[in-house]
Formats: C-alpha cells, structure tokens, sequence
C-alpha cells in the first residue's frame, strides 16, 4: 500500500441523520498500522484520473460513486487527488475484502494513514446564512410534524464550483421557494460568524438580503435539492423582526445588526 497512490479517492457523503460531511476511511483489522486509509491506487492504461477513482473505490470498499471533481496534485512521487460520492445511501460501517469502513467526520485537521490526507482541508465546505426580510419582517420556518426542532432562517452549505451569493440564493429558494432576492450586504464573515457564535463544523457566512414585495404570509414548502433535509415540508413566514422567535433555539446575536441593514421602503 503506498503512502501516496497517483490517485487519492476521498469519498464523502452527508449523514442521512445530522447532515455533516463525513469522509470514508479503512482500517485493516490485525494491522494497527494501517488505520484511517483512504481508497486510492495506480492508473491502468488508457484510463482518465476519474476513472482510476471510480474503479479503485469499487475495488476496495465494493461500492459505486460518482466523480464530484480533482482537488489538486502533489508532487515527489505525484499524486491526484479527487473527490467522488455513492451513488445510494449506504451502512455506518461494513468489511469488504479484508479493509474495515467507516466514516468519519470531515475536517481541516484530520489525520490519515500516509500522505493520502495532504488535500482533505479542500474538503471543508463554507455555509451560507440568509437573514431574508421583506420590509421590516424576517424569513423564518418551522419544521412541519417536528416541534422539537427550532425556528430557522435558510441556511446550507455551498457546494464545489458555487461562490457564496450563488449558494445563498439556491439555499433561500430550496428551503422557502422564495426565489427573487437581492442581496444587500455581508451580516458576517467567516471570522466574524465564529466569534459571535462559537466554532462550527463548517465555515459560515451571514447574510441580509431582500425579498420582492407581496406574496403570503405564511405557507408550507416541500424542500427541494438534494441535502439530507430534501423532501420534508417547511412552514414558512413572516414575522415581524422585533417579535422574531429564538433562531436555532437561542437569541441571535445577528439580530441588531440585520436592524441596523434594513431600509424602510
């Protein structure tokens, strides 16, 4: 097993549950040296980059993925590394030819066997928030038949070759149906989302954007796109901004801030 294969195949997925980013990674049972792999291996003649990868993980872990994008190349040996993900939902863990899966979560700091980690920051996705309001109201929604979840504003994560506006406004209209907005400013950078909110599994952008004039009051959505919330059914509404509920069950420190954003038309 090489340290550095010339194709390095993170396979990644949402969990079906909590929807964080997970990577799948091996480990060979009776060698504890070879913990936390990442499928990989040689090209065969007359194959692409994308077709080593697809191939190599059927190989290794037995299952079926889809070439996502290259996420760059190494050097001394070379090695590309890409990023694919299944093609159906798949168990927590399962053995295929003597390597034992599992997933685990993505992150910056991860630590895997070899130099097969050297690209796995480029696997941490920004988030988009969007403070959506409509004169003097706020977008929130509710989760229909699941009390125990909390008021939300739209919010997701941006996905490869999106930049964050483009993301923002996908998120907006898969989770609302609100599909014109202008945006009008960043609430909160990177740095700035952290500080006020604590350290995340994600990157998270915040921003204030304005929806066109009219429409209901309230209304139901069925969540479109193809995240782990895709198909459960959203309440939506306007509620004034000076009455808005606890977002994500606590008071929003974003919340003067959007004030200070708004201007009456």
């Amino acid at each position: 097993m090489r340290p550095r294969p010339p194709v390095t195949a993170y396979v990644t997925r949402e969990h079906p549950v909590t929807g964080a980013d997970e990577l799948l990674v091996f480990d060979v049972p009776g060698l504890p040296e070879y913990t936390a792999v990442v499928t990989g291996g040689g090209i065969e003649e007359g194959e692409t980059v994308a077709e080593t990868a697809v191939r190599e993980v059927k190989e290794e872990a037995g299952i079926d993925v889809l070439f996502v994008r290259e996420l760059g190349v190494a050097h001394d040996p070379a090695g590309h590394y890409v990023q694919v993900t299944p093609t159906e939902r798949l168990p927590e863990t399962w053995e295929h030819d003597g390597r034992a899966f599992r997933w685990v979560p993505v992150g910056a700091n991860l630590e895997l066997w070899g130099r097969r980690g050297d690209f796995v920051g480029a696997l941490v996705r920004k988030r988009v928030v969007g403070y959506v309001t409509r004169g003097r109201e706020l977008l929130v929604f509710d989760h229909k038949g699941m009390p125990e979840v909390p008021t939300q504003v739209p919010a997701g994560r941006v996905d490869a070759h999106e930049d964050l506006e483009r993301a923002l406004r996908r998120e907006v209209e898969e989770e609302t149906g609100v599909n014109e907005i202008e945006i009008v400013r960043t609430l909160a950078d990177g740095k700035e989302f952290k500080d006020l909110f604590g350290p995340g599994a994600h990157e998270s952008h915040a921003f204030h954007a304005v929806a066109a004039p009219g429409g209901p009051d309230s209304w139901e959505h069925a969540v479109t796109g193809t995240g782990m919330d895709s198909g459960l059914v959203y309440v939506c509404r306007w509620v004034p901004l000076d009455e808005c509920p606890p977002l994500w069950g606590d008071a929003d420190p974003l919340a003067e801030r959007l004030r200070a954003s708004i201007t009456d038309p």
